[in-house]
This record gives structure tokens, sequence and C-alpha cells, in this order.
């Protein structure tokens, strides 16, 4: 460990010095002292072949010397030495050479586990002394089921014989015709007969006609393909000022044109962003701080329409169920990152951007989040059964892995679990992105609170949240201010991935699973999922989440995708009294709906930070606009905007309890 981080030392240090160059003049003595530097540093990482084997192959050792030699003429273009160095970094990263104890190694389990999707860690950790139990504290606020979205969505048979039937589908809650009122969309894949034959099903587009009232306006409307659908993210991708979508399939993906008359048109092959095998997670952001949005694309294991078919159960799940292969043991699919290049086409450039997946990790949940408050755009990927990843935006488009660095890659244990949904929020208050992911039945979902911008600790325990989400099987989560205290809350949609689990009582699980509401009381979090209301209560094998004001009342309401079924749309009924307000921003030119905003109010002294981001959860969109409780505060606001890049706009004294809408005018940031 100590000579790869001597290694990544060397590379670091070649890109800081690549860097300078790039931003001295060209025929300046600076310029050239400083590739001269960087050929120097590039040469040790060629020649690294102490202690074999090298942690370079020969062939990339062979490109770096040709670098070296190349800087010392003094090239007029640094990027290819740039993207060099990225690709040094990645292989780095895949390198390391760490027993992780995975969902496949623990040897000390209560139970024998054999195979399956994950493994048991153990009995359920013990509850801290004080908080975290159902009991400890009554929902202030009641969720009531709202049956308005009647189409079923289905993954696969019922049995579910191979892992790309155990997935689901998300689901997304945009503003797609302008009126101000988010309308829902679902995504739907294949259903398969018990002969295993396919059975297609169309995804579904949900006009909001007010008064929790909605029409299906699918036929005709473009976005009613029938295909294996998984994720789904909004972002005006051209910059005409219409949200569009893109899908994720087990297939080729699609990428839905807003065509501001109601209807889409799929434009995914002519902008290039097909993207085959099977994708999960996604999301638009702009990477480079250019204006316009880029796509980065999770995909999971490579997996053939026969094999699907063909599956058949032969592993075991904690000496009970027979279940279907995988992950381990099939090989994973690498994450892609489309760069926009401004005219409606992407080009693949995930090398080029130190994005390479080179472990192929089985990706999940996506969140595109500044971590670390410098005014980038960076990458959280949950992936299964894998570390996950953390990607460091550098500022100029290109990232770095420094998911292992910063914490979190593993949990507390050293365990790399079992990631399927993300989300990024402050639950502190201490203005700093924490990270959120739900992980595999027997075991924890996992908090990383941020420490420091830079680096992170699982707290999961110590905040409430260990024992309470260690049976059930987490998938879409979110922060948000249910109760609009001003402090996150948090929400688990739960279900599980083996039917035939619930033929095993003396195993006390079940393949639907009541999905979990946690309070948020002063940095710890209460389970008070069974005070919360009869929507609480609901009995589903649940997946995609999506938070948004489904009827403009101020406080957020959610839609859940259901396996098998319909999805569960929930009204939150508080009755706090709390204030509120919502902030909508909007500009001209590109990235007009102001995606990777940070949005920041200051309510009396009292800050709250939120991002306005495209994808995240598991496989899902929610609300582009940003929602904030204020408590019993009743005084105005200031608002303060950083689009990707830092330029600030601020706007003093607003108005609460109402949705702001705000412009920002590009010729005259204020900071």
């Amino acid at each position: 460990m100590a000579r790869q981080d001597k290694v990544r030392e060397i590379q670091r240090n070649a890109t800081a010095l690549l860097k300078r160059a790039a931003a001295s003049p060209s025929d300046s003595g600076d310029r050239t002292k400083l590739l001269s530097d960087a050929a120097r540093q590039i040469e040790s990482l060629a020649s690294d072949v102490s202690s074999p084997p090298a942690l370079l192959p020969d062939d990339l050792r062979d490109e770096l010397r040709q670098a070296a030699a190349a800087l010392r003429k003094a090239p007029s273009s640094i990027e290819p030495f740039l993207a060099l160095l990225g690709r040094v970094a990645a292989r780095l990263d895949a390198s390391l050479d760490l027993a992780f104890q995975g969902s496949y190694s623990q040897t000390k389990v209560a139970e024998p586990v054999y195979g399956g999707h994950g493994s048991a860690m153990g009995p359920p950790p013990d509850l801290p002394a004080s908080g975290g139990t159902a009991s400890s504290i009554t929902s202030p606020i009641q969720f009531e089921e709202v049956p308005c979205i009647p189409v079923k969505t289905f993954c696969g048979g019922r049995t579910k014989d191979h892992i790309v039937e155990s997935g689901g589908s998300g689901v997304a809650l945009f503003d797609y015709d302008g009126d101000g009122l988010l309308d829902v969309y679902v995504v739907n894949a294949f259903e398969l007969s018990d002969e295993r034959e396919k059975i297609p099903h169309r995804n579904a587009l949900f006009k909001n006609l007010g008064g929790w009232k909605f029409k299906d306006v699918s036929a005709g409307s473009g976005v009613d393909v029938a295909a294996w659908g998984n994720g789904v993210c909004a972002g005006d991708y051209d910059d005409d000022g219409k949200l569009d979508l893109y899908v994720t399939n087990f297939g080729a993906n699609f990428l839905f044109h807003n065509n501001g008359n109601g209807t889409f048109t799929d434009t995914s092959a002519k902008a290039g962003v097909q993207a085959p095998g099977w994708s999960t997670g996604c999301a638009f952001f702009d990477a480079d701080g250019d204006g316009d949005l880029d796509l980065y694309v999770a995909r999971y294991v490579t997996a053939s329409w026969s094999d699907v078919v063909r599956a058949e159960r032969t592993l075991i799940w904690r000496g009970g169920p027979k279940t279907m292969v995988g992950p381990t043991g099939m090989t994973g699919e690498a994450d892609l990152f489309f760069e926009n290049r401004g005219d409606g086409t992407f080009a693949e450039a995930t090398a080029a951007h130190g994005l390479v997946d080179a472990s192929k990790a089985y990706g999940f949940g996506v969140v595109a989040t500044d971590y670390d408050g410098d005014g980038w755009t960076d990458l959280f990927v949950a992936n299964d059964t894998n570390p996950n990843f953390l990607y460091h935006n550098l500022g100029d488009g290109r990232f770095e892995s420094v998911g292992l660095l910063s914490g979190v890659a593993l949990n507390a244990e050293g365990r790399a679990q079992a990631g399927m949904g993300v989300d990024s929020g402050d639950y502190d208050g201490d203005g700093r992105l924490d990270l959120i992911v739900t992980n595999f039945a027997q075991d924890s979902n996992t908090l990383y609170h941020n420490r420091n911008g830079t680096s992170f600790e699982d707290v999961t325990t110590a905040v409430g949240l260990a024992g309470p989400t260690f049976v059930r099987m987490g998938w879409g989560t979110a922060f948000f201010d249910a109760d609009l205290d001003g402090h996150l809350d948090l929400f688990f949609a739960n279900g599980h991935i083996y039917p035939n689990v619930d033929e095993y009582p003396a195993l006390h699980e079940s393949f639907r699973q009541k999905n979990q509401f946690f309070l948020n009381r002063q940095g710890r979090f209460f389970d008070v999922s069974e005070s919360a209301g009869a929507g609480l209560q609901v009995l589903s094998a649940s997946r995609g989440l999506a938070i948004g004001d489904l009827d403009n009342d101020g406080d957020l309401d959610l839609v859940i995708s259901n396996m098998d079924d319909v999805p569960t749309v929930l009204n939150n009924r508080q009755t706090t009294g709390h204030h509120w307000v919502a902030v909508q921003v909007e500009k001209g030119g590109r990235n007009r709906f102001c995606i990777g905003a940070r949005v920041t109010i200051d309510a009396g002294g009292t800050r709250q930070v939120r991002e306005i981001r495209s994808g995240g959860s598991y496989l899902s969109q929610s609300d582009l606009r940003a929602h904030y409780g204020l408590g019993s505060y009743t005084g105005l606001v200031d608002v303060e905007v950083r689009m990707p890049g830092g330029h600030t706009w601020q706007w003093r004294r607003q108005p609460i309890d109402r949705l702001i809408k705000l412009t920002i005018d590009e010729g005259s940031p204020q900071r």
C-alpha cells in the first residue's frame, strides 16, 4: 500500500506540473521548466519496476516514456499528457491489492450463507442506548396513499431466475410541459411468463392536472416505449428550454428530446448515447464548467437475452430458498461518460476524463454532487458488492478516484457492501454534504458524515440507523425535510429480490416489505414509520423513489416504484404549522434549469444548502426545485445560487411560504 501511495503521489505531482504549464504563456521559461519537471516525474512512473510485479503494465510504461520525451520538445497541447496520467490513476486504483471483506468473504456469520446476491453479515447490531427506536418519537406527519398512477411495473418473471430480473426500475418527477406542476414518468420492463416468454409493457407518462388528478398521456407521446427499462434522469441536453429524458435499459438506452408540444423524439442514436449492455443509474451534469450537460451512465453486469431466458436458480440464501446467480462470479459492465459537444451530440470520453471503471464494478445508484464545496460537481456511485466510487472533479472536467482515500468506498468495518441507492444532503447543518447509501438485506444502510470536505466517517450506528435498517433491503433513498423543521429527514424504499424467501419463516424475511421514514432530531434519526400513516404500512417490493411537491402546498410528497405492482404515491399530510420556502432557478443560454447549482438560504442566521440535481436515489429523478423547511421562522430569507464553475448570485430579503422563481443574469455574477 505504501508503494502504491508513492507512485500515486508521483502521478499527482506530474499532473499538477502539467496544469501549471498549461496555464503559463507558451513562450515562457516557466512553462519550459514545468514541462521538464513533469517529464522527470513521468519517467519515474515509467521506471517503477521495483518489487515486481510492476504496478503499471509494460505498454502503459512505454507510453509514459514516449510522453516524457515528447514533453521535452515543448508540445503545444498538454491535453494528451493529462489524459494519459488520468489513465495511470485509473490503473492504480484498479490494482489495489486489498482483500475487501465483502458480501462473500465474511467468515464469522450467525448462520451459514451460500452465494447469491449478498450475504448475512452477522446478527443485527445493537441499538444505541438513546434514539433510533421505533417507539421513541411519534411522527408529526401522516403519509396518505393516493391511488392515482394505475400502471403496473414489471421486471421479468415471478420467480426471478436471473439477476436482470431483480433490479426493477425507477420513476421521474419532472414538469415536462412547463405548467408548474410535476408530472410523473414510470419506467417499465418486460415481463416473462412461466415459460420464459417475453410480455412487453410500456413506459408511461402521467400529466399532473392538479388536485391529485393525473391523466395518462402516454399514447402518442413518444416516451411510451416497450423495452427492459431501468433508470431515468432529466435535463435539457440541447439547451432549448425544455426538459428531456434519458432512460437506461437492459439493451440500448433512450434519449427522449422534448419537442415542446407534449411529444418526445428518441434521439439516442443521433446523439451517440445508446450505450450497449445493462445500464442502471444515470445523471446529467456539467462536468467541465462549459455550461452544457454531460452524462454519466452506470452499468451492472454483462448478460445476453439467452442468459436471461435460460437462467436457473442454483444458489442458496441463508440455508433456505434457492436463488439466482450473481453478481459475484459474473462479468461486470464498465460505467460510461459522455461529453456534450454542444451541438446536440455526445462523445464517449470516459478515459479522457479520468472516469475509467477499470474494476468493472456492479454499478447502481449515481449522484452528481459537489461534496467538497469547491464549485465543481463530483460523482458518487453505489456499487453492489464492490467498493463504491467517489470521483473528485479537478476543475477542468477531469476526475480523480478518491473513494478509498475519502472513506466512502467501504463501511466502518472495512467491508464493501451491496450498494443500491444514493443521496447527498447536509443532515447535520454544518454546510457540508453527507452521503447515504442503501444496501442489501442483513446489512445496514450506511451514512457517511462529511468531516472536512475531503474525508468521510461512517456514522451509521452513532446516528441510530444501523439496527432499524439491518433486516430490510434498501433501494431508493432521499434526504428531505418532511416536517419542515429545517432538518433533513430520511426515507428508504425497501423490498427483497427473492420472491420465495417468504417460504422460510425462520429467516424472518419477506419479499414485500414496508418502507421506512426516519425523523431527524438534532442529527440523530428515529424510525417513526409505524406512526407515520397508512401510506407507510403498504407491503411491496419497492425499488425507485422520487421526491417532489406534487400538489404545490410546500411539503414534499413521494412516488415509489414497486415490482410487479402499481407505484405507491404518498401525499405528505404534515400539519406542523411550520413555514417553508421553495426556490426555482432558471437562466438563459446553456443549462437553463441550472442543474448542478448549489442553492443556499439564510433564514435569520441559519443557513441551509440544497443542490439541483439530475438523477439520484435509485434509478430515479426528483423535483428540480429546491425545498426548505423553516420551522417557526417568519422573517425574510436571503438566497445564494452558485453555478458549476463557482459564479455566485444573491437575492436579499425574499418572502417565505411560497415558491420563489429566480432568473440568473449571466452577465453580472456577484462573485
